[in-house]
């Protein structure tokens, strides 16, 4: 019993520490990284072609809508979360989506700041929800940017540009049905340390939301050259290549978009901080894709970001090429198998197996053994195993249902990786992981 009560005190210890750390860790909000070299092009999954609808969505997006809507948002004025002009940014956005019929809605947080803004702040990140034929507000594609700016400028390009795109398509997404449900997402508390969309994750996380892919967009409204405004960079995770080769199908197939992808950026989901929101999307396990300018905008955080230094012809090839791309998804059947490990959960104390304490952040810790338990979806090929790793080396492979395994190693709070990966009888595989801090002094088995 001494025993027990020794590795329970360590482990309410553990929390308050890792709690107090991750509370306090700046979430530095610097943009992805210029130097980083590119990695290899993705391995070509999808037949997809191209339907009259997503030609007909690309062409329905055009300079006109997106002058407009940048203009009315920058007329407001600078938008520091917390602010006056961030308040009347979100009202404007809300306003916006009731006007396009969808289903807005307002989700308000609060938390401190980062290391550059050791506050206490307030915000709303402000959705609308176009509902699929499945009529599932939690089975969705969701599509985001964030509305807040720093404190002296309007922010034309930063990130100006990402919400126009998301009000765009938006608006013109609206008028057509689609399979699965889509959401549109503009956050606040991006510039202050992703606070807003760190906030939004968690509550889906634990509402256990059936997330296919958050797409991002951050500064997509830039181009020095004519040429510049036919590229686009990615950053993304390890499940969606098949969605990114239907980007480059959609690409090739219309005539009226010709914006080639020049870099690609696998996202690292062990990194402890990144540059825009889709960092909080990763770190929870979803899928990500992050769209950016091809070129770096000198003007970022300076009042010179303003509507003279958006390229809008740019802003319109951005757009129509997520617009066209959330189109599709949103009507694909054809989905390859999507794997979670459903426990143990991101953010909760286990003790003994059994759930003690939901946690503030995204760390996980267990004393004793715990099973990790998988949940696949979207199955469209039987799955012919998950493969269990530990720190990237392979402890066992479950080759029918339940697809479980008893981690029971000895250790004393211990950090491990823990990896499932799930293959379909196609060859298509899926990946989730989660980090295990572990107690675990005996095995009694």
């Amino acid at each position: 019993m001494k025993k027990k009560n020794i590795i329970l005190f360590l482990a309410i210890l553990t929390i308050f520490i890792l709690t107090f750390t991750q509370t306090i860790t700046p979430a530095i909000s610097t943009k992805i990284d210029q130097n980083k070299k590119n990695t290899p092009t993705v391995k070509k999954e999808s037949n997809y072609k191209t339907t009259q609808k997503i030609t007909d969505i690309i062409k329905k997006i055009n300079k006109t809508i997106i002058e407009k809507f940048l203009k009315e948002l920058i007329s407001i004025g600078p938008r520091l979360t917390g602010s006056y002009g961030c308040e009347k940014a979100g009202e404007y956005i809300y306003n916006k989506f009731k006007e396009f019929n969808l289903e807005a809605d307002k989700h308000e947080w609060a938390a401190f700041g980062n290391w550059a803004h050791k506050k206490y702040y307030r915000g709303e990140n402000i959705e609308g929800t176009l509902l699929g034929n499945n009529q599932d507000k939690k089975d969705l594609i969701l599509f985001n940017a964030h509305y807040d700016t720093v404190r002296n400028t309007v922010g034309a390009n930063d990130d100006g540009s990402g919400v126009v795109a998301v009000l765009t398509a938006a608006y013109v997404l609206s008028q057509y049905s689609f399979n699965k449900s889509i959401r549109f997402v503009t956050f606040s508390g991006e510039e202050i340390g992703l606070r807003g969309s760190g906030k939004y994750v968690k509550k889906i996380y634990e509402e256990e939301y059936d997330l296919l892919v958050e797409f991002n967009a951050d500064m997509i409204g830039y181009a020095e050259k004519k040429e510049d405004e036919r590229k686009i960079r990615l950053s993304y995770t390890e499940d969606t290549e098949w969605i990114i080769d239907i980007i480059e199908q959609i690409n090739n197939t219309n005539n009226d978009l010709n914006i080639r992808i020049t870099k690609k950026y696998k996202m690292d989901r062990d990194r402890k901080e990144g540059g825009s929101d889709y960092f909080p999307f990763v770190k929870y396990g979803y899928e990500s894709i992050a769209f950016w300018e091809a070129v770096w905008d000198p003007n970022m955080h300076t009042p010179e970001d303003d509507f003279d230094n958006v390229n809008l012809d740019y802003l319109v090839n951005t757009t129509r090429i997520i617009a066209a791309t959330i189109a599709a998804i949103a009507d694909e059947y054809d989905i390859p198998p999507r794997l979670e490990i459903s426990t143990p959960r991101k953010g909760v104390f286990y003790y003994e197996d059994r759930i003690f304490k939901t946690l503030i952040g995204d760390t996980t810790i267990s004393i004793g053994d715990i099973w990790i338990y998988t949940d696949i979806k979207t199955v469209s090929s039987p799955i012919e195993k998950v493969e269990f790793y530990c720190d990237g080396k392979l402890e066992y492979t479950a080759e029918k249902s339940p697809f479980v395994w008893k981690f029971d190693k000895i250790a004393i709070l211990k950090k491990f990786k823990i990896t499932a990966i799930a293959y379909d009888e196609q060859g298509r595989n899926s990946t989730d992981q989660v980090s295990l801090f572990f107690i675990n002094p005996s095995n009694p088995y």
